[in-house]
């Protein structure tokens, strides 16, 4: 088990960060083309869309990071109020897409 800190930088790290860098975007694209049936595919097209409209990857690239900050954050704060009986959040990433709230990734 890491320390909060640990916790946070990993975060900044592997979450947040890397999407300064617009090849993401690429890589978003290239997926959905390659499996247009999976959850957020139509997430490829709205890229594409957006920058074709004139919005500068390093723009988009911004917007695209303060709002994975802001996930980042907001799980953070619900993971302590209002939290999980028994802390029992190992494995919650398995979760997310079994939702019965994740059908609104999925729309084309």
């Amino acid at each position: 088990m890491g320390t909060r800190e640990k916790l946070v930088e990993h975060l900044w790290q592997t979450v947040i960060n890397p999407l300064r860098d617009p090849r993401w975007m690429d890589n978003v694209i290239a997926n959905c083309r390659r499996a247009p049936d999976e959850g957020f595919a139509a997430a490829g097209p709205a890229i594409e869309r957006v920058l074709a409209a004139g919005v500068s990857p390093g723009d988009l690239c911004l917007i695209t990071q303060l709002t994975a900050y802001e996930a980042v954050f907001g799980t953070l704060y619900a993971l302590g109020d209002p939290g999980v009986d028994d802390n029992d959040v190992f494995g919650l990433h398995d979760d997310m897409l079994t939702s019965p709230s994740a059908a609104f990734g999925m729309a084309t």
